[in-house]
């Protein structure tokens, strides 16, 4: 079973076990209208509230802050959505997200950095859509060199001093 499968499992059995408690009404059966006064549960987040406003619902896991069921306005972009998610920082990588479209068996994979540099349109969401942002695993390794470094450094400083003082 890989990453992104346990990942969807995991979060269909929290579901299952704490299922969302939305005051919603169907407006077309894709999309959901939710009133203002929705309290949200834990790991749900509404953004754009409002009444009358049409929000779709998407899953976003991965390297950002605030993972969980993201209710976003209707025509909300990638971008958006992972800035509603609270943004990202030095440990996302923008290149290599991943979208799993309800209906659709294909991955849909967006290297989001190379797409802003070039111009490019961002993909849009749509009801349903599960976002997957991945770690940027080099700035970690970055940071283990680097502690790793200092501690080579300063153990061979006091063995230095340790052989030095024995004579």
């Amino acid at each position: 079973m890989g990453p992104l499968q346990r990942l969807l499992c995991c979060a269909m059995a929290l579901m299952a076990a704490f299922p969302p408690a939305l005051y919603a009404e169907s407006v077309d059966d894709e999309f959901a209208q939710i009133s203002p006064s929705h309290t949200t549960g834990s790991g749900e987040f509404v953004h754009g509230q409002g009444y009358g406003k049409i929000l779709i619902r998407t899953m976003i896991f991965g390297a950002i802050p605030q993972q969980g069921i993201h209710y976003v306005p209707e025509g909300t972009d990638l971008l958006f959505a992972l800035l509603y998610a609270g943004g990202y920082n030095d440990q996302t990588d923008l290149n290599g997200i991943t979208i799993r479209r309800r209906g659709v068996k294909e991955i849909i994979e967006v290297d989001l950095e190379a797409m802003i540099e070039e111009g490019q349109v961002i993909p849009r969401l749509k009801d349903g859509d599960v976002i997957n942002v991945p770690h940027n695993w080099r700035r970690d390794y970055q940071e283990f060199m680097f502690f790793a470094g200092m501690f080579t450094s300063l153990s061979s400083l006091v063995l230095s001093i340790a052989l030095l003082s024995r004579n």
